[in-house]
This record gives structure tokens, sequence and C-alpha cells, in this order.
């Protein structure tokens, strides 16, 4: 297995992480490093292997600015 393909693999599980925490007591803080560790291991697999790895960080950028969106649109 290449090196782009497990970094993509370990960004994809990190990307899962967000959504399914792996125990009960997951917090927030957490979520925000795995994102942005997903973020980094999908540019990286992207620069090295296949460019559609670039989706996983493109979706959490797009999420991340959606969120923000909305909570300044809320007030």
């Amino acid at each position: 297995m290449k090196r782009s393909t497990k970094a993509g693999i370990g960004s994809a599980v990190l990307l899962a992480t967000i959504f399914l925490p792996p125990y009960a007591e997951w917090r927030a803080p957490m979520n925000f490093v795995c994102a942005v560790l997903a973020c980094v291991l999908g540019a990286l697999a992207a620069a090295s292997g296949r460019r559609w790895w670039l989706l996983i960080p493109g979706s959490i950028v797009v999420g991340f600015v959606l969120a923000i969106y909305l909570s300044v649109s809320a007030f």
C-alpha cells in the first residue's frame, strides 16, 4: 500500500471520529484536533497521490464555513 493511500485512509478514519466518537467521553476539543489532522493528512495524501483525497479537507472546510455562517446569521 502506498504512503498516500495510508495517509488518506487515516484522514478518512479521523473524519469518521468527528461524527461517530470512539467512546462516550469524546470532547469537542478532540473533534477539532481530529478535524485539523484529517485536513492535514488529506492534503498530504492528495499532494503525493490522487487528487480526490482533497474531498476530505474540502468538506471539513466547507462545513466549518457553513457552521460559522449559520451561527453569525442566527444573531
